[in-house]
């Protein structure tokens, strides 16, 4: 039966660099996290955003290293971001990736959903 954990995120550092794109704006970009809540610890993201030109589609995919507890359960696991966004459409997920987790999160599995007010919302199996 799948668990679900709520922790509240601030990003501490980001630093981007843009990257050689024809056609639009990419960039690489690296987040520093600390969690609060049901996850307590930190992460980092590395990530590449592109937005296209002439209003184009926006796309971003990441991958962020959680190490930290969840539940009070302790270990570490990956997590795959991707979004995109055309006009007022926008998709995006967050998925664990099967086989990362470690210590006390070996086999940690499931996906999250990142509200507005930089909240995490992660439904998951052990």
């Amino acid at each position: 039966m799948p668990e679900i954990a709520t922790s509240n995120f601030v990003v501490e550092n980001r630093t981007g660099a843009p990257a050689a794109w024809e056609g639009g704006q990419l960039s690489h970009t690296r987040w520093d996290k600390r969690f609060t809540g049901e996850l307590v610890g930190t992460s980092v993201v590395e990530a590449i955003m592109l937005g296209l030109d002439d209003g184009g589609p926006r796309a971003y995919v990441g991958v962020e290293r959680f190490a930290g507890t969840v539940h009070g359960r302790a270990g570490t696991f990956v997590l795959l971001h991707t979004a995109s966004m055309q006009g007022d459409k926008s998709t995006a997920s967050w998925t664990i990736v099967e086989g990362s987790g470690t210590g006390e999160l070996a086999g940690l599995r499931g996906a999250g959903v990142i509200t507005p007010g930089h909240e995490l919302i992660l439904t998951y199996e052990l």
